[in-house]
């Protein structure tokens, strides 16, 4: 089996699950974030825009966690 590297320009994740025959793979996080922008680029504009590493999505998620803790925890 190949690796199905994500096409978005400067994305390194591979295994992509998503395949557009326009466009070619794209990663989880590159979708969920092609998701988010609700139309305010083209897709062909946001594929030749840098994806932002995963690194940095997960520190800011870390970040947001360590912010607002949930009401439930101790």
């Amino acid at each position: 089996m190949g690796v199905l590297a994500c096409d978005r320009r400067g994305c390194e994740n591979v295994m992509c699950d998503h395949l557009s025959q326009s466009f070619g793979y794209l990663c989880y996080s590159c979708m969920q974030e092609l998701k988010s922008i609700n139309g305010t680029l083209t897709i062909q504009q946001f594929m030749d825009s840098p994806a932002i590493l995963y690194k940095r999505s997960y520190e800011w998620e870390n970040y947001v966690e360590s912010e607002f803790k949930s009401r439930y925890e101790e």
